[in-house]
């Protein structure tokens, strides 16, 4: 049965000993946006990616998923691996090293996961969405994000939302991988189809 969620790039945000980040990566802060829109970074990714803890955060503990404020995928090894055993659509797979506050390198067991282009997947209709009304076609805000059965039928295993590319929609085979590995500051929301009863 096909089941999908909402990935929450924010983990727990509410646990203070956590890492949280609030910045990019170091020397490439101007495009930070393709991280929200899933444009390939590739070509003008530095090889000896840092990125920073955020002083106002002082949490050092590390997650298999790093919560932050960018709208990053920024997650662990392990994490990774779950990925690349069931995705096959294009990925970027961007490493990086964490610093800590006092900027000594932290950990290199993290990657940013950059799922390239969106997939369309939301029932218009049935979903909750706030439209541009310059651009009427434009999404502004999605409060509730509803799916359309039929458009889901081919969608992959992990994707960025057409309309609201910063969020990231994982499949139920990946949830259950995630889940059987213990993984933690893992967090989501399960999506609804619109053939179904709202709860």
């Amino acid at each position: 049965m096909m089941r999908f969620r909402l990935l929450e790039t924010m983990g727990n945000a509410n646990n203070r000993d956590l890492c949280f980040l609030t910045q990019f990566v170091e020397g490439i802060e101007g495009k930070s946006y393709a991280t929200h829109l899933g444009e390939r970074l590739g070509s003008i990714y530095p090889k000896d990616a840092r990125l920073p803890m955020s002083p106002e955060h002082p949490g050092i503990k590390l997650s298999a998923l790093i919560g932050n404020g960018r709208s990053m995928l920024i997650v662990s090894s392990a994490f990774k691996e779950a990925i690349q055993k069931h995705c096959t659509n294009e990925i970027e797979y961007l490493p990086v090293t964490i610093y800590d506050h006092r900027n000594r390198p932290y950990s290199d067991d993290y990657t940013i996961i950059n799922p390239i282009g969106t997939f369309d997947c939301l029932d218009l209709e049935a979903s909750d969405i706030g439209w541009s009304t310059k651009a009427p076609k434009k999404i502004l805000r999605v409060r509730e994000y509803v799916l359309d059965r039929a458009k889901m039928q081919r969608a992959p295993q992990l994707f960025r939302v057409e309309g609201d590319p910063a969020e990231y929609v994982i499949g139920r085979e990946l949830a259950r991988e995630l889940y059987d590995r213990k993984l933690t500051n893992v967090h989501w929301t399960e999506l609804r189809f619109s053939d179904e009863p709202r709860e």
